[in-house]
């Protein structure tokens, strides 16, 4: 039912050049171990709708954030270029939704908002 974006993000060389292989460092959202190796990304599905049509839908529009992360902003910007550049086949960029360095772990983020059609 949720979007493949692990498969997605681990079969991109570019991508796990940064976040690795063994294991591959994306997580759904909550899932990333506390003392994670940087850099890393998260994922989460915030909403979604069924497909517009007139007869029953047959797929469903799943919003999913993407964020990455890292200690190093040149890195993170690589990060989410690789990321971006493996999602987008299979999803629309709807919007970048952050550009910040968080306040209590100082971990700099990028954050992009893509809508996958999942087909039922």
């Amino acid at each position: 039912m949720l979007p493949l974006v692990f498969p997605l993000l681990s079969g991109v060389a570019a991508v796990t050049a940064l976040i690795g292989t063994s294991p591959v460092r994306a997580y759904r959202h909550g899932s990333a171990p506390q003392d994670v190796v940087k850099p890393y990304v998260t994922w989460s599905v915030p909403g979604g709708f069924a497909e517009n049509t007139l007869e029953r839908a047959d797929a469903d529009v799943m919003r999913v954030q993407v964020d990455c992360w890292s200690d190093d902003d040149t890195q993170v910007e690589t990060l989410a270029a690789a990321v971006r550049a493996a999602l987008e086949p299979a999803a629309n960029l709807i919007a970048y939704v952050a550009d910040e360095r968080d306040p209590v772990t100082q971990r700099f983020r990028i954050s992009f908002t893509f809508d996958f059609i999942v087909i039922r």
